[in-house]
């Protein structure tokens, strides 16, 4: 083998909670909201759900803000923009996820550089809807706009976000070596590291002449 793996921490607690307090409210308002729409017999338990969901969103969305302002290493938001040197590592992870992992999954440290700008788009987005839905009770038309309506398109751009980023984390933990799932509980990524570059005890020389092949070794007294 010329590879070792190394386990490397990547995620702090805090990040992880607001992670999956995003992940969790998110998921928690598009069913209930589709509930809403769709199902008038549950449509009331479903908005007294939806409403404790947004709650949650704003926590983790606030919480987010602050590590991405003040946080510490990938934290900060300015690790998701992505920078030129990331370029093709981007277009190497689209043709990845497009080829079903046949083609080879690059390498980063913490932000898929292809999910860099999406991260920072699914951020805003999270962000409007909460003020759509937050005002939408009381005012709603604003202008030309129909916030129920513009509430609506947020959700389903919010819902196919949501699906690609299923899809592509679990094809990178099936297909890859970062085990970027089960990271997000610990914290932890798996590198692989190239053994060449490690240190090694090099022993003392050993020299054998071609007659002593064969022989017994010499006993104490011989040499």
């Amino acid at each position: 083998m010329t590879e070792q793996i190394r386990r490397v921490a990547v995620w702090g607690g805090w990040l992880r909670l607001a992670h999956w307090c995003l992940a969790g409210s998110t998921l928690l308002l598009l069913a209930t909201g589709w509930l809403i729409a769709g199902s008038p017999a549950v449509a009331q338990s479903a908005a007294d759900i939806h409403y404790l969901g947004a709650g949650v969103l704003v926590f983790a969305l606030a919480l987010r803000i602050l590590l991405g302002l003040f946080g510490n290493g990938a934290e900060r938001f300015e690790h998701l923009l992505p920078r030129a040197s990331e370029f093709a590592a981007m277009r190497a992870s689209l043709l990845f996820y497009l080829s079903l992992g046949r083609a080879p999954l690059p390498n980063w440290f913490a932000h898929n550089p292809l999910w860099k700008p999406l991260y920072l788009f699914l951020f805003t987005l999270l962000a409007l809807a909460v003020v759509s839905g937050w005002l939408m009770p009381d005012t709603a038309l604003i202008g030309r706009l129909y916030l129920p309506r513009v509430h609506a398109w947020l959700a389903d751009a919010i819902g196919l976000l949501t699906l690609a980023h299923l899809y592509s984390v679990v094809l990178q933990d099936v297909k890859g070596q970062g085990a970027d799932i089960s990271g997000m509980f610990s914290g932890n990524r798996y590198f692989g590291v190239d053994r060449g570059g490690l240190v090694r005890h090099e022993g003392p020389p050993v020299a054998i002449r071609p007659d002593a092949i064969g022989r017994p070794p010499p006993s104490k007294r011989q040499r």
